[in-house]
């Protein structure tokens, strides 16, 4: 009798526990990152990226010198509903983006990678000047994203426009092409 039990109990438990208990953290961080930067390379689904996020959210572009504290303002800035036909990969199968290696923890992902090639206002916009990039997710409790740090390679226009902004109106200044007037958040 006693050997029913001491199988029953560990079996009954075992039932009873699901896919995140049975997993280690680690490796929850691993399949969310996986799953965010490759709905992140397809580029079709507006909605499944924001999910990744929480609300309150923090975002910093280092190279950008921006700073935003909320999804709503992630929204406005990345603003992939807004672009409509202004942004086309080359070919619709194609990855927006590639990752090249991809680092995690229990609540930490880096991935290094690049922007692929793709066409913004009918311009071709290549690899000429990198694009290169190092993002930092930060995830909190619930494998939500609670902060983001970009390090982005840009084209020499937009460096010399960062530089002309914090020169004239300070590091801490909005670029004036990112709205973040409240609005239907």
């Amino acid at each position: 009798m006693k050997i029913l039990w001491s199988l029953f109990i560990p079996l009954t438990i075992a039932g009873c526990v699901n896919k995140n208990d049975i997993m280690d953290r680690p490796s929850l961080v691993a399949e969310k990152a996986q799953d965010y930067f490759q709905t992140f390379a397809d580029r079709t689904d507006w909605d499944k990226l924001c999910s990744f996020y929480r609300a309150d959210m923090q975002f910093e572009d280092i190279t950008l010198q921006l700073n935003l504290d909320s999804l709503w303002q992630f929204k406005r800035f990345y603003n992939w509903e807004g672009e409509g036909e202004a942004f086309q990969k080359l070919t619709p199968e194609q990855d927006h983006l590639t990752i090249y290696s991809l680092v995690t923890n229990d609540s930490v992902a880096v991935a290094r990678g690049r922007v692929n090639p793709f066409k913004y206002y009918g311009e071709h916009i290549d690899i000429d000047w990198g694009m290169e990039f190092t993002i930092w997710l930060y995830f909190d409790d619930d494998l939500k994203i609670r902060k983001q740090i970009d390090w982005m390679e840009y084209d020499p226009d937009t460096l010399e426009a960062v530089i002309q902004r914090c020169r004239e109106k300070g590091f801490e200044a909005t670029p004036e092409w990112l709205d973040l007037t409240p609005q239907d958040k």
